[in-house]
């Protein structure tokens, strides 16, 4: 749900930026303090995966796009916070060297992507019953919150009606957050059966 330039209003653009420039400071300073030396050569890997994946987007209507994010499956690995700075980093990286969003958007994307999807999803993860199923639908509903914030900063810059905008972009990004559930359900099966280890690494 990359929104590119010029589609949202200077008012949402500074709030986005202001709101998620301060997630990123609080994220900062938190991991510093408590991350441990093992755990930077798998943030560097896992950066790796998330920018990889999150090359391959399909534009929808409403002028943004779908793809995978990977939040849910580096949040569960590295924890909520190490997560949303490699999302942060993959998504500014994106933004330059690819144009997939627009850099003065920037601040909106990683709220709808980064912080719904490390932050919120990885809140659910813990709150509802049973791994596999929470991991499931954790993603899918993640990715509801983050079509509802999307079409919200695109209806308040006047780009579309919201209403509408959520429930078309509400079942969009549901059914993709419950492929990318199923993805991240079994790349976490296969990593409890080849390195177990590295689920325990959670910042």
């Amino acid at each position: 749900m990359h929104i590119p330039d010029g589609f949202l209003t200077p008012t949402v653009t500074i709030t986005t930026v202001t709101v998620a420039g301060a997630v990123l400071a609080n994220s900062l300073k938190t991991v510093n303090a408590s991350i441990k030396p093992d755990q930077i050569p798998l943030m560097g890997l896992l950066a790796s995966f998330v920018f990889l994946i999150q090359l391959f987007s399909f534009p929808i209507p409403g002028g943004t796009s779908i793809h995978l994010t990977g939040a849910l499956l580096i949040s569960i690995i590295l924890g909520p916070r190490a997560g949303f700075i490699i999302l942060t980093v993959s998504l500014l990286a994106l933004a330059l060297l690819f144009q997939h969003g627009g850099v003065f958007s920037l601040g909106a994307n990683v709220i709808n992507m980064a912080a719904v999807g490390c932050f919120v999803g990885y809140a659910l993860y813990n709150l509802i019953p049973g791994r596999r199923g929470a991991i499931i639908l954790a993603s899918m509903i993640s990715g509801i919150v983050s079509a509802a914030l999307c079409a919200s900063e695109l209806a308040l810059s006047g780009m579309l009606e919201l209403s509408a905008g959520i429930k078309t972009m509400s079942f969009i990004y549901g059914i993709t957050g419950l492929i990318e559930g199923v993805i991240t359900l079994l790349i976490l099966e296969f990593l409890l059966k080849v390195k177990p280890e590295i689920l325990g690494s959670e910042t």
